[in-house]
């Protein structure tokens, strides 16, 4: 009998940049007289250092020490430079569960000369090792501690001594044991591009050698993937009009190329149709954009896409019951291919970068996609409030740090008024999005808030009287708080619920010395910063997803953040929308 042979093309991107370098700084043998840079990140991180620092002390007494803050937030500036200029070695962390920015200083001051170790969980040591890597030193020392013993110990600095003083060995060892040959010499990231080949007594055989090859390779979401035969993939790219090597964008974590045969080729394996082709390579194009911040949605952070126009109609998504829910497979497949292209094309290993040391979320296997009713909606479509065409298909995108229920018809009978309450208070700064964070005390400018409303509400608060736009500004004068524009009656009602202990924020009480001239916390500083679009059907519920920093507010030009990122969907083929 003759061997099946499964001939699939290869998904995996090839990087913007492959080149990668060892560690090459000597470590110093002795810490006396050398001048060590702690970076702590947080306060709890500033606790394991101060018992690091004591027992280096100790048993370096000459060493000094010098302190720069962390460059792990997304919002940092890069000063590696500053710090190399300051010390001999450093150390930097502690990461325990978060994502932070794509930037790494390790790699970045390793680079400049300087050695030193990072501190992080066992959680997300991988993670840690992964972000030196696509800054290309991917050798970089990292020490791990447990991350139940460290976050256990996270608001007890005497707990915490005992967790860092664990550590000190493995520390003191990375700052000063000599370079192994593994760590100086390594490769460069090429990415072999061959089809693979899968051979078997019958393609059933053939078809799981190929399923057991994506799941050993992190190749996939964990699910079966529809094979991209060679076949399959022409077949994909009869959706669109674009040539096959036309560049769409790079893709987060380690920059890969998205190709548009490199996004058909994954769209195949999520099981999309060639008419969803466009709108997939739409989405690749919004978050791949400069202006968005990539590398939060490719990690713990999910995405949110509302898709408006006609395209919606013409290629069946399903914009009414359960859309949301298994069961459509333009819906599915569409969220999903998005997923194969930031797992194979950016190398999104999804062991590591689907939640950081948490859970998940059961949402990132087809992302929300969520397609408009327009049928149903008393507004223009959403892609037209915003000033496109009524003949233009656009993909709106953010990320999601909060997903809020609103106004619902199941086992509810709630009058138009309590509706209203209820849509007041997620926008509140005592509800999700804000727990955390909290409103900032002069405007929020960062705040991105985009609402799916069923028919039904939006139908009510129409007969009201609310067009989409003056909705929007109702839920942002009904939750600001203006000292500037308050009567004298409004401000000393205002200062005796502060004396009551009536008004509170983020982890704090508000205090008389609060009540002046300046005080602006409010959800959103622009009703461009809210998008509100028609989905489900009148029988269904509204959703509000938020975060406290939109997407498009660090790639800002100009200072000027977009409201979001939308990109009109372009070079259908199979299709009248989106030609």
């Amino acid at each position: 009998m003759s061997e099946v042979v499964l001939e699939v093309l290869n998904p995996r991107g090839v990087l913007e940049d492959p080149r990668r370098r060892g560690l090459f700084a000597p470590r110093p043998a002795d810490l006396n007289g050398k001048k060590i840079c702690v970076m702590a990140l947080w306060s709890d991180s500033e606790a394991f250092f101060a018992t690091i620092t004591q027992m280096l002390k100790e048993k370096y007494p000459a060493v000094e020490f010098v302190y720069a803050e962390s460059m792990h937030s997304p919002f940092a500036q890069d000063k590696t430079a500053e710090v190399a200029a300051m010390c001999d070695a450093w150390l930097d962390g502690v990461k325990s569960c978060t994502t932070g920015g794509r930037m790494d200083a390790a790699a970045r001051l390793e680079m400049l000369g300087k050695p030193g170790v990072s501190v992080c969980t066992d959680a997300v040591l991988m993670l840690k090792k992964l972000q030196s890597d696509f800054n290309g030193v991917p050798t970089c020392r990292v020490v791990s501690v447990p991350a139940t013993d460290y976050i256990a110990a996270k608001m007890d600095p005497e707990k915490m001594k005992a967790v860092a003083a664990a550590a000190f060995d493995d520390i003191v060892r990375a700052l000063t044991e000599p370079l192994t040959k593994e760590e100086q010499e390594v490769s460069d990231f090429i990415v072999d591009e061959s089809p693979l080949k899968f051979t078997g007594a019958t393609y059933s055989e053939a078809y799981e050698k190929f399923q057991q090859y994506c799941a050993d390779n992190a190749m996939g979401d964990g699910m079966p993937v529809v094979p991209p035969t060679r076949e399959a993939v022409e077949w994909m790219l009869t959706g669109t009009t674009y040539p096959r090597d036309k560049v769409i964008g790079i893709m987060e974590p380690k920059r890969g190329i998205a190709t548009v045969e490199k996004i058909a080729i994954n769209a195949v394996m999520a099981g999309a149709r060639p008419e969803y082709l466009p709108v997939i390579i739409a989405m690749v194009e919004a978050i791949t954009d400069e202006r968005f911040n990539q590398y939060h949605v490719v990690n713990e952070i999910l995405p949110v896409f509302f898709i408006s126009g006609p395209i919606v109609e013409e290629i069946g998504l399903n914009n009414g019951s359960g859309y949301l829910a298994p069961g459509y497979r333009a819906n599915a497949t569409i969220g999903r291919a998005l997923l194969m292209c930031m797992i194979n094309i950016g190398w999104r290993d999804m062991r590591y970068y689907s939640s950081p040391g948490g859970p998940g979320q059961i949402a990132a296997y087809a992302n929300y996609v969520i397609p408009e009713n327009q049928k149903e909606s008393p507004w223009p479509s959403y892609a037209v409030s915003c000033g496109f065409g009524p003949d233009e298909s656009v993909v709106t995108v953010c990320e999601t740090l909060s997903v809020m229920r609103g106004p619902a018809e199941t086992l509810f009978m709630e009058t138009y008024e309590q509706r209203l309450e209820k849509m007041r208070q997620i926008f509140s700064q005592h509800t999700n999005v804000f727990s955390h964070f909290g409103m900032p005390p002069h405007g929020n400018p960062g705040a991105r808030h985009m609402i799916a409303m069923h028919p039904s509400l939006a139908r009510q608060l129409a007969d009201a009287g609310f067009t989409r736009e003056s909705f929007i500004q109702w839920l942002h004068d009904a939750n600001t708080i203006d000292w500037d524009k308050m009567t004298e009656e409004e401000r000393e009602e205002f200062k005796r619920n502060v004396r009551e202990g009536r008004v509170s924020e983020f982890m704090r009480r508000f205090s008389l010395d609060d009540c002046r001239p300046g005080l602006l916390m409010e959800p959103f500083s622009d009703i461009k910063h809210v998008a509100l679009m028609v989905a489900g059907t009148g029988a269904g519920a509204t959703l509000v997803f938020s975060t406290s920093m939109g997407s498009t507010v660090l790639g800002a030009k100009d200072g000027k953040p977009l409201p979001f990122m939308q990109k009109v969907i372009r070079g259908a083929a199979l299709t009248k929308a989106g030609r």
